[in-house]
This record gives structure tokens, sequence and C-alpha cells, in this order.
């Protein structure tokens, strides 16, 4: 149910099947805003339990992880991205090759002198190439993962709105993913036009 990252640090990890088999929680009830709700009260209920941390999924956007501090030491502090790496693995599985052939090149390209400007057009190009037979948990985790990485990348965030509202049927997580483009992909018109969707404008 959690890990020592040191002698002063208890972990309750929510990502972890185990850890919701203890706890009797379905993952499907973490989800939505019933789900927000859900993870409220067991942070709660983590830090009087002396848990000093905690990872859960974002309930609107369950493709993303977080990593909490708990308790009254925590103050305001805002979760963090959690479990990077594992996204980064789960991304090279969803799509293999992909990211590593996208900072090739990238990297080929500034060191040929290239401008800020033709990195993002070589960015903006691309289209993650999907393996057959995963999970819409995994593809929105691995999507989720590119558009932080490179937010630049028109054909991601039109997938992950895709993924949360068709295959994952989370309406308020694909209405998130859109505001986010809006907010940080300066191409969130593209998005709109390969959605054939009106909600976003540039």
């Amino acid at each position: 149910m959690f890990t020592n990252d040191s002698s002063q640090s208890n972990i309750l990890d929510l990502t972890s099947k185990q850890t919701l088999f203890e706890l009797a929680i379905e993952p499907r009830e973490l989800l939505g805003h019933e789900g927000a709700k859900l993870i409220a009260d067991l942070k709660d209920r983590a830090a009087e339990a002396e848990y000093t941390h905690m990872y859960f999924r974002d309930p609107i956007r369950p493709g993303i992880v977080w990593f909490t501090a708990l308790g009254e030491d925590s103050g305001l502090a805002l979760p963090t991205r959690g479990r990077l790496d594992q996204c980064r693995k789960m991304t090279d599985k969803i799509f293999p090759g992909f990211l590593t052939g996208l900072e090739a090149q990238v990297t080929e390209a500034t060191e040929m002198g290239s401008d800020e400007e033709h990195c993002d057009e070589i960015i903006l190009s691309q289209i993650p190439p999907l393996t057959l037979g995963v999970s819409g948990m995994e593809l929105a985790t691995a999507l989720e993962y590119i558009v932080f990485v490179y937010p630049q990348m028109v054909r991601a965030w039109a997938a992950l709105i895709f993924a949360y509202d068709q295959i994952l049927t989370l309406k308020a997580g694909a209405e998130s993913v859109r505001e986010e483009c809006i907010g940080n992909c300066d191409h969130a018109q593209i998005v709109s036009h390969l959605m054939s969707d009106e909600v976003l404008e540039a």
C-alpha cells in the first residue's frame, strides 16, 4: 500500500492495483466528480494515518498521475506530475520508437542550426503511430505524456480528446483537454479542424 522513499516518507499509491484492492476501491470509483470527492477524502484519511505523500490519477483526466504532499506541513502545495518515468515507458510501449525518433530529429535539426520555429514544425507534423491491443487508459497515459513534453503536437492533442470522449467516455476529460490545448498549443485551431469541432477557437 505504501513505499518507503526514506525513513520519513510513507507514500499511499492509488495508482497501484494492489493498493486499490486492499482499500476495496474499484478504479472506476476514482473517476469523475465523484472520484474527485473520494480522492479528497482519501487524502484526509491518509494524512491522519501518517502517510506523507500520495500518488493518484487525475479524476477528470486519468491519463495524468499526480504526486502530492499530505498533512498540515504540506500547506497549499499543489500536486506535481508523478510517475513520469513510468509514463515515458508506457508511451514507448504504445508508440514504439516514436519519441526516440522525434528526439533524434529535433536534436539533428538543432545541431544543423535550425531555429526554434523549424523544430516546432517538426513536432507539429508528427503523427503518433498507434499499436494495436492497448487499453483506453494506456492510450490516454501515453498521449498525456506526449502533450506534456511536446505541447505543439496537434495530432496528439486531437487523439487525446478523442480518447477521453469516445474511448473512455469521460466528457469532462475531453473538455479539459480542449481548454488546456487552447492555452498551451499555438496551433489549437488545427486541433479544432482535425476534430471537426467548433469548440476550439484560436
